[in-house]
C-alpha cells in the first residue's frame, strides 16, 4: 500500500492498519486490499471546529466481494484529552456519539421511511491510541458547507428546519418503541453537574456575558436598561446556566442535536441552481439528548439565521418546521400529535435557550476568518488570550453586532432576562 500524508505532521495511528480495519468494518468486508490512501490534515484553524481534530483520508481499494477497484473519502475525526478538552471526556461526548451512529441513526431513518439521510454512514471507532470516529465524507455526494460568517439565507434555513421536524418525529417515534434508548442522551452541553462543578466554563460565560453588557452599554440611552439587566443576569450566572438547560414539566420531548449551527450542517444543491439546497445532513451529534425541540429550534434561530430573515421570517419558518414535524408523524402513525400553538409554546418557554445561544455561540460563530485562526480550547484555556479574543468577538463581524440590537431587545420585551 502506498500512504500519501498531504500535511507536515500526521498522527502515528492514521497507518495502513487502521485504514485496513476502518473500510473492513464499515463495508463488512473479511478482506480489503488497499491500493492507496492520501491522507490530509483539515485542522485549518479559523473558527471552524473547535473541540476535535478532523483529517481527511481518500482511499482507492478493492473489495473481496467485487473484485473492483473503487475509491471512498472518509473524515477521520479524533478527540485528543488534555486539561483543555477534559470537559469532553466528563460529557462523554464520544461515547454519545458512537451509540448515535450505530444504534441510533439507522432507526430513525428506518423509521421515516422515505429515504431521508440525517447523518453520514459512521465506518468504524476506537478509543485507541484516542478517541477516533470514522465517517463516510459527505463531500464526495455533492454537500458543502454555509459560509458561518454570513449565516442562513431563508432557502437554508426552510430545508434544515423541514430535516430538523422530520427527525425529531422520528426520534419520539423511537422513544415511544424504545424508552431505554433516553437513557444515553439525559444531558447536552447545559448539564447541571458539569455548571456546577467546571470554574472554567463559569469563567469563560461569565468572561463573554460580562463582555457583551459592557459592548452593550456603549449603544446609548435605549440599551441601558438591557445592560443592567445583562450584568445582574451575569451576576447569579450558574443559576441561570442550569435554569437555561433544565428539563421542564410536562414539555413536548425529542432527540435534540443539542448543537444546531451553521458548521454542523451540509447542503446538498439543485443541479440547476448551485445557490437553492435541496438537502441538508447533520453532522457532529456529540451534545444530543432529550428535552424540549425549542431548544433546538432556539438555539439556531439565535446562532445561524441572517438577520433579515429571523425578522421577516421567524414564524414562517417555525411553520414550516412543524408542518414536517407534523406529516412525519402522522405518516408513522402517532398517536396525540402536538398542535402548532403547542410548538410555538414549547419554542416561547426556551428562549432563554435561544439568549444562551446569542451570547456564547454567535459572536465565535461569526468571526472573521482571520480573526478566528489561532481560536480553539488550548488557546482559550490562556485567560488573557481569551479575554483579548473575546473582546474581538463581538467587534469582528456586524453581523454579530447587528443582530444582538435586534435580538436582545426582543429577549428584553419577552422578560427573558427577568
Amino acid at each position: 500500500m502506498r500512504l500519501f500524508n498531504m500535511a507536515t505532521e500526521l498522527p502515528n495511528y492514521l497507518n495502513e492498519n487502521f485504514f485496513k480495519t476502518v473500510l473492513e468494518d464499515g463495508l463488512h468486508d473479511e478482506f480489503v486490499d488497499i491500493k492507496k490512501i492520501v491522507l490530509s490534515d483539515n485542522n485549518s484553524g479559523g473558527g471552524e471546529n473547535y473541540c476535535s481534530k478532523i483529517y481527511r483520508a481518500k482511499a482507492l481499494y478493492r473489495s473481496s466481494k467485487t473484485q473492483l477497484d473503487k475509491e471512498l473519502a472518509l473524515i477521520v475525526k479524533s478527540i485528543a484529552i488534555t486539561p483543555a478538552t477534559q470537559f469532553l471526556e466528563d460529557f462523554a461526548v464520544y461515547l454519545r456519539e458512537k451509540i448515535f451512529y450505530f444504534d441510533v441513526l439507522g432507526k430513525l431513518e428506518m423509521l421515516i421511511g422515505d429515504n431521508t439521510k440525517f447523518g453520514a454512514k459512521c465506518f468504524y471507532s476506537t478509543c485507541e491510541p484516542m478517541q477516533t470516529i470514522v465517517f463516510d465524507d459527505l463531500t464526495q455526494y455533492g454537500y458543502r458547507l454555509a459560509s458561518r460568517q454570513d449565516g442562513l439565507d431563508e432557502g437554508h434555513c426552510k430545508v434544515t428546519l423541514e430535516k430538523l421536524g422530520k427527525f425529531h418525529a422520528a426520534s419520539m417515534v423511537m422513544a415511544q418503541q424504545d424508552p431505554f434508548i433516553r437513557d444515553h442522551f439525559k444531558t447536552g452541553m447545559l448539564d447541571e453537574h458539569y455548571i456546577r462543578t467546571s470554574e472554567r466554563f463559569i469563567d469563560f460565560m461569565t468572561l463573554q456575558l460580562r463582555t457583551l453588557a459592557s459592548f452593550v452599554a456603549t449603544w446609548g440611552e435605549d440599551y441601558k436598561e438591557i445592560s443592567e439587566k445583562l450584568h445582574k443576569h451575569c451576576d447569579n450566572i450558574t443559576e441561570n446556566l442550569v435554569r437555561t438547560g433544565e428539563a421542564k414539566l410536562n414539555e413536548i420531548t425529542v432527540l435534540n442535536h443539542g448543537d444546531l449551527w451553521v458548521n454542523n450542517f451540509m447542503f446538498k444543491y439543485d443541479e440547476r441552481n448551485e445557490k437553492k439546497p435541496s438537502d441538508v445532513v447533520f453532522v457532529d451529534f456529540q451534545h444530543s439528548f432529550f428535552g424540549s425541540p425549542g431548544c433546538d429550534i432556539n438555539f439556531f434561530l439565535n446562532s445561524s439565521v441572517q438577520l433579515k430573515v429571523l425578522m421577516k421570517c421567524r414564524d414562517s419558518l417555525i411553520e414550516s418546521y412543524y408542518a414536517a414535524f407534523r406529516d412525519s408523524l402522522q405518516r408513522m402513525q402517532f398517536e396525540k400529535i402536538p398542535s402548532l400553538e403547542d410548538m410555538k409554546m414549547e419554542i416561547t418557554s426556551r428562549e432563554l435557550y435561544g439568549f444562551f445561544a446569542s451570547y456564547s455561540f454567535l459572536p465565535m460563530i461569526a468571526m472573521r476568518k482571520e480573526d478566528s485562526y489561532d481560536i480553539n480550547l488550548e488557546t482559550l484555556a490562556s485567560k488573557e488570550f481569551a479575554t483579548k479574543k473575546v473582546k474581538l468577538m463581538f467587534s469582528s463581524n456586524h453581523r454579530t453586532t447587528d443582530t444582538l440590537r435586534y435580538t436582545l431587545k426582543r429577549f428584553n420585551e419577552l422578560g427573558t432576562f427577568d
